[in-house]
């Protein structure tokens, strides 16, 4: 069987909405830029993530950049998780902010409090909270009281978890700002494009400004007031993401039973497959599974065996990364050095067969057998 990193299909009825709405773009007076289709986008997304005021942006990465320069970390830390995609370190170098590293916690790959209080001083200017694989952290509670006792504000890098939530704390309103990408695998694609979220109206303006070169949102023909950017989409992004929007749920909802496929398979095994808990929905991103094998041995074994593992979260952290590793030389992160070496990341989205995953848990099961068995003959020898 071979089973790839991933897949990506559009059913009939996503197919021929978008035709239609790509024939009125082509056939009215509207703007190509931001118009009609965009502002739908922004408004759905915002109903289903529950944000008072929404905004579509370029990317997942200019999203925390936009809500950085909103915040205004210039010259002041930024606390985020060394076990992140290096993109929302090059957000915070981007906005003039200082990268400073929290090590994770293994229960739901997201920061740990207990690291994070001993690094959340008075000159902190943000911290940035990652929901790997869209889980929301079980200790999520402790992490925002932390951040409201010493008023600092809280970002979420919410790439993976789109329409996450764990009890009332819901992925894009949990923190000051929530930033969202929509990069073809993630869970809602519009290509490429953000979104940020937030329930704070001067936050909102200012980034509504900055995304737009930084010009005055009441005069945007001849008045600047920010240091901005080009950060805009077109009308075919904001429909592509309009009609995501349409289908998410159901969606993430394959994407949670392939999970649970995945924990039922192996939960009488030496693997753990990271659930997110207590009561609410997770986007599952990613199928994050913690295992006693070194992760580059069992990529290998998958891959021989037919089986595309997906990128980790991830296998090289900020702190081991070229541009950052000579910075970063005095770091103590036990936690992300021990988990980054051991998870993997099998396949899961929502054109995955149950069958597929049956196999994958197959070849993962025999992959212990076949480690311990090698390992056994090299110690005896």
């Amino acid at each position: 069987m071979k089973i790839p990193i991933f897949k990506l299909k559009f059913d009939f009825k996503s197919k021929l909405k978008f035709l239609r709405g790509a024939w009125d773009i082509l056939s009215s007076d509207r703007p190509l830029g931001e118009s009609k289709y965009v502002t739908e986008f922004e408004s759905k997304f915002g109903d289903l993530v529950k944000s008072k005021y929404t905004m579509a942006c370029s990317n997942g990465t200019t999203a925390i950049e936009l809500a950085l320069k909103a915040i205004n970390v210039h010259g002041k830390k930024v606390l985020i998780p060394s076990n992140t995609f290096f993109a929302t370190s090059v957000a915070v170098t981007n906005s003039g902010g200082i990268v400073e590293l929290v090590d994770m916690e293994n229960e739901s790959f997201s920061l740990c409090p207990k690291d994070l209080e001993s690094k959340l001083t008075s000159d902190v200017g943000a911290v940035i909270i990652v929901h790997i694989g869209g889980i929301i952290s079980h200790k999520i509670s402790k992490i925002v009281e932390l951040c409201k006792k010493m008023n600092v504000p809280l970002i979420e890098d919410a790439a993976h978890a789109h329409l996450s939530y764990r009890g009332k704390y819901r992925a894009g309103t949990i923190g000051d700002i929530g930033c969202f990408s929509f990069f073809p695998t993630k869970v809602m694609t519009t290509g490429e494009g953000g979104i940020v979220t937030t329930n704070n109206k001067n936050y909102y303006e200012k980034m509504k400004s900055l995304k737009n070169f930084g010009r005055d949102i009441n005069d945007a023909g001849i008045i600047v007031n920010h240091e901005g950017n080009n950060f805009k989409i077109n009308e075919f992004t904001g429909l592509l993401g309009s009609i995501e929007c349409d289908r998410v749920e159901s969606r993430i909802g394959r994407r949670s039973m392939l999970l649970d496929r995945y924990y039922d398979n192996l939960k009488s095994t030496k693997y753990n497959v990271i659930k997110q808990k207590g009561e609410g929905v997770c986007s599952y991103y990613k199928a994050i599974i913690t295992t006693p094998i070194d992760s580059s041995w069992l990529k290998t074994y998958c891959k021989e065996n037919g089986i595309s593992l997906t990128g980790e979260v991830y296998k090289i952290p900020v702190h081991l990364q070229p541009l950052y590793k000579e910075q970063f030389f005095y770091v103590n992160l036990p936690n992300t050095d021990y988990y980054c070496n051991h998870h993997i990341c099998p396949p899961l989205y929502p054109e995955l067969t149950v069958t597929e995953v049956d196999y994958i848990c197959d070849i993962l099961k025999q992959a212990i057998i076949d480690y311990e068995e090698q390992s056994s003959k090299t110690n005896t020898n």
